[in-house]
């Protein structure tokens, strides 16, 4: 009697143990938003011996970010963004480009990407085995944080207002739209399971030379742009067809 008791025991606790482990789909959906800085790395800069590998702090402007986050399973997720971010070059030093000392030039960037995420440490909920369940039931007892890589496509709208006359040799071009490659990594802290606190950094490899609007005849390569973001984003309820909770339940009433 005794070992049938048991093994019901152990039968129930790992029943529920896998079901409260897929409990992750029921929240597939997160809304996101986020503000952070954008660094501009283009014709009109500075050198490496003034800055921190092209980094300085007053060229350093801001940016601010939405994205709808899809979780396809604990190991990846989809994810659509939008940022909107305001750049600043200048060549202070004219260590550049030869002829240009004190041009500058400030961007309005508008950045539209979809992006996958790989985690290398998921967001799961993790167990103590003293403590797997309260008076209420079982523990909402969610790994504290978690770590991913990113990458994907994307498009920028940019534009550009400088103050400097080129050269006769140079091209401008003050306003355009082109592809980028984003990629990075970012960090998750899961406060709840409603709230996850997160950052992001990471370049955007832009195919165009043209976001300080200018293009010496001597450049070859063509401009890049970092972001790093910190993130405040909500789970949102799914529904058994997949689809957020809210826009399930219109959808029902709307069929009525």
């Amino acid at each position: 009697m005794m070992k049938k008791i048991s093994l019901l025991i152990v039968v129930c606790f790992f029943m529920g143990f896998n079901s409260y482990s897929q409990r992750w789909k029921l929240k597939r959906y997160e809304a996101i938003v986020g503000i952070g800085t954008l660094n501009l790395f283009t014709d009109l800069g500075v050198s490496n011996a003034e800055s921190l590998l092209g980094l300085r702090l007053d060229f350093t402007r801001p940016n601010v970010y939405f994205a709808a986050r899809y979780k396809f399973s604990q190991d990846f997720s989809g994810k659509f963004g939008l940022a909107y971010g305001y750049g600043h070059s200048q060549d202070i030093t004219n260590v550049r480009i030869e002829g240009t000392d004190g041009f500058q030039s400030n961007t309005h960037l508008i950045e539209p990407s979809v992006t996958a995420e790989y985690y290398l440490k998921k967001e799961q909920r993790r167990y103590r085995s003293a403590a797997i369940y309260n008076r209420r039931g079982m523990l909402n007892d969610y790994s504290t944080w978690a770590i991913y890589l990113y990458g994907g496509l994307g498009g920028l709208y940019y534009k550009a207002v400088y103050d400097f006359t080129p050269r006769t040799t140079d091209k401008t071009k003050d306003s355009g739209f082109t592809l980028i490659i984003p990629a990075g990594v970012g960090f998750k802290y899961v406060y709840s399971d409603k709230i996850v606190f997160g950052y992001e950094l990471g370049p955007r490899y832009v195919f165009s030379d043209y976001l300080d609007g200018y293009k010496p005849s001597s450049s070859k390569n063509n401009d890049v742009y970092w972001l790093t973001t910190i993130t405040l984003a909500f789970k949102i309820k799914t529904s058994r067809r997949n689809l957020p909770l809210f826009l399930d339940r219109g959808w029902r009433r709307a069929r009525r």
